[in-house]
């Protein structure tokens, strides 16, 4: 006490409290729980189209180099990956699942026609399914992308 009668009061400490620290991690775990799924459901959808471009680009780029080469060029389908002619298998995104509505690989021919072909590319995310459908038309060489 001072002469006067007045306590003085200490120096304040700058600082968190032990609840304020709580509050923030219980605000910052809630956002994180909302955010996690959506996040994760962009990446599946993100790995989606990315796994049908690939499917896309192969069937194009087997039909180029048949044209370019004058000669057949084939394209498969072996597990979860494609494989252009003899070339080394291009691997798919884990989440994304190829079938093809025929039997073994398309052909693609040097005046640029094909055999008909249908790919059906799948992704399952959750509860939801996402499928996009690839058409190879035999008589022209197009290909064309139908689906989500």
């Amino acid at each position: 006490m001072s002469a006067t009668g007045s306590r003085t009061l200490p120096a304040r400490v700058d600082g968190f409290t032990l609840i304020e620290m709580l509050v923030t991690l219980a605000v910052a775990g809630l956002i994180a729980g909302v955010a996690f799924p959506r996040v994760q459901n962009s990446m599946t959808a993100m790995e989606f189209r990315m796994g049908a471009g690939q499917v896309t680009e192969g069937l194009r780029a087997a039909r180029a180099e048949a044209i370019r080469t004058g000669a057949p060029v084939t394209l498969a389908v072996q597990g979860r990956a494609l494989v252009i002619g003899a070339g080394e298998p291009v691997a798919l995104p884990a989440s994304v699942s190829v079938i093809a509505g025929q039997d073994g690989p398309v052909t693609f021919y040097p005046d640029g026609t094909a055999e008909p072909a249908l790919y059906r590319i799948r992704s399952r995310s959750g509860g939801s399914v996402r499928e996009r459908r690839v058409t190879v038309f035999g008589s022209t060489g197009h290909i064309a992308e139908s689906g989500q």
